[in-house]
C-alpha cells in the first residue's frame, strides 16, 4: 500500500483489498484458510510416515497430548506451509467456537521443504498455538499454528471466547515462514482429490485463500 512503512515487518503484514478473496457459500465446502502450499491426507494413523520416508506426523505430539489427539484418530489431515512470499493473515474455515487452546514449544526452526525432510520434529518442537475448534459443518478440528524461523510471534486476532464465522481472520504470523496443521474427526470431511493426489507424489499444491480444499462427509 502507498504508505510510509516504519519497518520491513510492517510491510510484511499486508492485506488483500475487500472482496478480492471469497469463501465458499456451499456449507459442505471448506475454503482454504491460508493462501499457501497444501498437503492433504484422508487419514493419518499412528506411526504413518510423513511427508517422506522416516518422518512421522504425530497428532499426540503436535497437539500436545494424547487426550487432545484422541478425537482425531484415523481422521483427515491438512498440512499447510506458508513461505515468506505468502499472505500471512489466515482465516477460520467455518462457523463455530473455540473449545480449547494452548501455547506450546519454544525454539523456532525454519519450515522450508528441505528442513521438513531433514528435521523430523519441527512441527512439535517449534512454538505453536493449539486450538480445538467446534465447527458447524466439519465437526471438531485440531487447528495448530506453527511458528518458524524469523517469526517472532503468532498474533491472535479473533477473540478466543467469542463465536466465529467462516472466513473471518483468525490470526497473523509476524514476518517469515510458518505452517498450519489441521486434524479432523474420522468421516467428517475429506481433503480435495487433487490435494490427495499431489501429496502422494510429494508435491505441494499452492492454493488461494478461500478456494475449496476439503468437502464434508467421508469420501
Amino acid at each position: 500500500e502507498p504508505v510510509r512503512y516504519r519497518s520491513f515487518a510492517e510491510f510484511f503484514d499486508r492485506r488483500f483489498r475487500p472482496d478480492v478473496r471469497k469463501f465458499p457459500s456451499a456449507p459442505e465446502e471448506m475454503g482454504a484458510f491460508a493462501e499457501a502450499r497444501y498437503f492433504g491426507w484422508r487419514n493419518v494413523e499412528s506411526g504413518q510416515k510423513f511427508p517422506v520416508k522416516g518422518h512421522s506426523l504425530s497428532a499426540d505430539q503436535i497437539l500436545g497430548s494424547a487426550d487432545r489427539a484422541r478425537p482425531f484418530a484415523g481422521g483427515p489431515v491438512l498440512l499447510v506451509r506458508l513461505a515468506p512470499v505468502d499472505y500471512h493473515p489466515h482465516a477460520l474455515p467455518d462457523d463455530g467456537t473455540t473449545r480449547d487452546h494452548q501455547r506450546l514449544g519454544r525454539r523456532l526452526w525454519t519450515v522450508n521443504w528441505h528442513a521438513l525432510q531433514s528435521k523430523p520434529d519441527i512441527l512439535f518442537a517449534n512454538e505453536r498455538n493449539v486450538n480445538i475448534l467446534e465447527t458447524r459443518n466439519f465437526g471438531r478440528l485440531g487447528f495448530v499454528e506453527v511458528g518458524a524461523l524469523s517469526v517472532g510471534r503468532i498474533a491472535q486476532v479473533h477473540p478466543l471466547h467469542l463465536p466465529f464465522r467462516r472466513g473471518e481472520e483468525k490470526a497473523v504470523f509476524r514476518f517469515g515462514g510458518s505452517a498450519i496443521v489441521v486434524f479432523g474427526e474420522k468421516g467428517k470431511w475429506c481433503p480435495s482429490a487433487d490435494l490427495i493426489e499431489h501429496t502422494q507424489e510429494n508435491v505441494e499444491t499452492l492454493v488461494r485463500l478461500g478456494d475449496c480444499v476439503a468437502t464434508a462427509g467421508a469420501q
